[in-house]
């Protein structure tokens, strides 16, 4: 069998047609590249070159190798081809999700420095309830989720990897619109909308509520923060969503106050640990730990 080395050697000589020629394409010296091409015909025991008026001429014996030997370099442009393929992202689907609120937030801007880094990367983005995080990775149909919650399944990895805080939406004439820090003492008396106590909102606000020594009376239940906003604005009381759906463009009928003291909502990222991780997913959990450090914090009362 021939090394390597001995391929690349008789490649650079049918190409280049003399020792010498071939010796400046390989950046060696002349002498040692003919024994080596001397040392490779004892080894095949059949001669590659005829010598002619200082020419080599390859034998029918080397015409038919150098088939060969071309289609091995055909194979290393193609496996090259693939590797750039997966180091761009090209021909590949990112399949991700998120709670509502983070996926109407922070996600488009961690997708947004994915696709920068890969230009030809497909997003298949899904918004995810509780109910559906657990299957949506469990059963790989997503590569990741972006959640506000942990995912309790044994195949499935969630890291806490950053976090926001509980906000107030108030009606842009009410009473404490003009107000930078509220309480929960300031609002219980208001009409609230709210999420159920299973939840991970209505969790954390009905311990916000407990801590304060209030009352916790629901005039409205609702599912997503989205929507509580949108009755806020229509008149219908004021509602304690995260800070995350703060940052979304809403209009001005709308404002949102800090608490003194804020209930904490965690992000985690999960994914399943079952299936292989590529080097976009590695690039996709450095790019959501780097924008959720890099937002905004709460003032100190």
């Amino acid at each position: 069998m021939l090394t390597v080395r001995q391929i690349e050697i008789f490649r650079a000589v049918m190409i280049t047609k003399t020792v010498s020629g071939a010796a400046r394409l390989l950046g060696t010296s002349q002498p040692g590249l003919s024994r080596m091409l001397a040392h490779m015909e004892d080894k095949l025991h059949f001669r590659l070159f005829d010598r002619t008026r200082g020419r080599l001429v390859p034998t029918r014996e080397a015409c038919i190798l150098f088939e060969e030997v071309e289609r091995i370099y055909k194979g290393f442009d193609d496996l090259a081809h693939v590797i750039q393929r997966l180091a761009t992202g090209e021909d590949k689907t990112f399949r991700v999700g998120a709670s509502p609120s983070l996926g109407h937030s922070v996600l488009p801007q961690m997708l947004g420095r994915l696709t920068a880094n890969y230009p030809g990367l497909t997003i298949q983005f899904d918004i995810l309830s509780v109910e559906q995080a657990a299957d949506y990775l469990a059963l790989q149909r997503g590569e990741y989720a972006l959640t506000v919650f942990p995912i309790d399944h044994p195949n499935i990895l969630s890291s806490r990897i950053g976090a926001g805080r509980m906000v107030c939406a108030v009606p842009g004439h009410h009473r404490l619109a003009d107000r930078d820090r509220i309480s929960v003492a300031d609002i219980a008396s208001e009409q609230l909308q709210s999420f159920r106590p299973d939840t991970p909102h209505g969790r954390i606000i009905a311990d916000m509520f407990a801590k304060a020594g209030r009352e916790l009376n629901v005039a409205t239940y609702i599912r997503f923060a989205e929507t509580a906003v949108a009755f806020v604005a229509n008149g219908m009381g004021i509602a304690l969503v995260d800070s995350f759906t703060a940052m979304q463009p809403h209009a001005d009928t709308v404002r949102f106050l800090e608490f003194a003291d804020p209930g904490v909502l965690p992000v985690y990222i999960n994914r399943n640990l079952e299936s292989p991780r590529a080097i976009i997913g590695e690039t996709f959990e450095e790019i959501a730990r780097t924008v959720l450090l890099g937002l905004p914090r709460p003032k100190k009362a």
